[in-house]
């Protein structure tokens, strides 16, 4: 663990605006260590190979950054704040793979941050009720491969992911877009503290003094999907901050998944696109999911969750979309499949059609494309 000096230093960097993590590690390797760095930026010393004029120009404000840094580090103290160093046993190893790491991380909660399996969950703040359920089925049949369950402490699936760890007895981590001097939104206050008291944790790379401002999403989505070894995409519409999630999880190498939706409703055309840019593979069970990161699960006996996101569906219909889900398949090879008769299933055939939910490809052949 650093020494106070060293994260006084650490802090006086990190609090240098325009010096990002990037130039902070470039420099703190350059000179060997971070106390080392900030006592020859403060004398003067002459610039370095790949740090540009302008930087070296923003790193005159060092000095300034240090009294800072001492406040800071007071704050945390007195708030029970742990200061994760970038260069300490503690760091997120997964985070650690990413070129724009933290430099720091703030931290309150007892609960490691290098877990044997995490899953971030997240969508949309107005989800359906449907996919509420469904982030709530799948937390609690996941639950045997004892994963750590991460997400942003929004509102929607956000919160259910949460509340649904704590209820299976789960680690959770709450990413957050500010400093640990307020929790956003405040009705979360109770929330945030109940994962605090069982075992989660709240993370953030933002100091106290941070003002909450729209551009710290994006970057608060980087650590969520740093963080995981898969990303599951509940509900979300075409643009939000859970595709931004996916996208970047994708750049990482991480696993995506995405649950299918019914492309009439405004929030359900995100998975369905993730699903078509293959940014997302398409899951409709936690099954899927475990068999995917050889998690290793037992078969759960239970169906899959996504029938839940066709609520105006009838019983054929659903029939037919599970049969149909990742093949092409022609007529006759649908009546041998399905336990319908032939005219509830041609009518089922023909509703799905209209709903925009399957379409009929030549020779008969009839593909599932939501």
């Amino acid at each position: 663990m650093p020494n106070l000096k060293e994260f006084e230093s650490l802090l006086g960097l990190n609090f240098c605006t325009g010096i990002g993590p990037v130039i902070s590690k470039q420099i703190i390797r350059f000179f060997g260590d971070s106390e080392t760095a900030v006592n020859e930026i403060k004398k003067g010393t002459r610039p370095i190979d790949g740090i540009s004029s302008h930087h070296w120009k923003l790193l005159s404000k060092v000095p300034k950054a240090l009294e800072r840094a001492k406040q800071e580090i007071a704050f945390c103290e007195q708030k029970n704040i742990k200061i994760i160093s970038y260069y300490s046993k503690d760091y997120p190893s997964r985070l650690k793979q990413l070129v724009d790491a933290p430099l720091l991380l703030f931290t309150i909660g007892d609960s490691s941050l290098n877990p044997s399996k995490t899953i971030s969950i997240v969508g949309t703040r107005k989800p359906h009720s449907d996919s509420i359920k469904i982030t709530e089925k799948l937390v609690e049949e996941i639950t045997k491969s004892q994963p750590q369950i991460i997400s942003g402490l929004a509102y929607g699936i956000d919160k259910a992911a949460h509340n649904s760890a704590l209820k299976n007895q789960l680690s959770t981590v709450g990413v957050l877009a500010h400093g640990l001097n307020q929790i956003y939104p405040q009705a979360h206050k109770k929330l945030a503290k109940q994962m605090i008291e069982n075992g989660g944790i709240l993370v953030t790379e933002m100091p106290s003094t941070t003002k909450l401002y729209p551009d710290l999403f994006p970057k608060r989505n980087r650590i969520i999907a740093g963080l995981s070894d898969a990303i599951v995409v509940i509900e979300s519409k075409v643009i939000g901050g859970s595709m931004s999630t996916a996208q970047l999880g994708r750049s990482y190498d991480r696993e995506v998944f995405a649950f299918p939706g019914n492309p009439v409703s405004g929030n359900r055309g995100g998975c369905n696109a993730l699903i078509k840019r293959n940014v997302a593979q398409l899951v409709e069970s936690s099954e899927d999911i475990s068999r995917a990161m050889k998690w290793h699960n037992q078969p759960t006996k239970n169906k899959p969750i996504s029938f839940s996101l066709f609520p105006n569906l009838n019983h054929q219909e659903q029939e037919i979309l599970r049969i149909l889900t990742g093949k092409n398949l022609h007529i006759d090879q649908l009546i041998e499949s399905s336990s319908l008769p032939l005219h509830l299933l041609t009518l089922g055939l023909l509703e799905l059609e209209l709903k925009g939910l399957i379409s009929t490809l030549p020779g008969k052949y009839y593909q599932r494309i939501a």
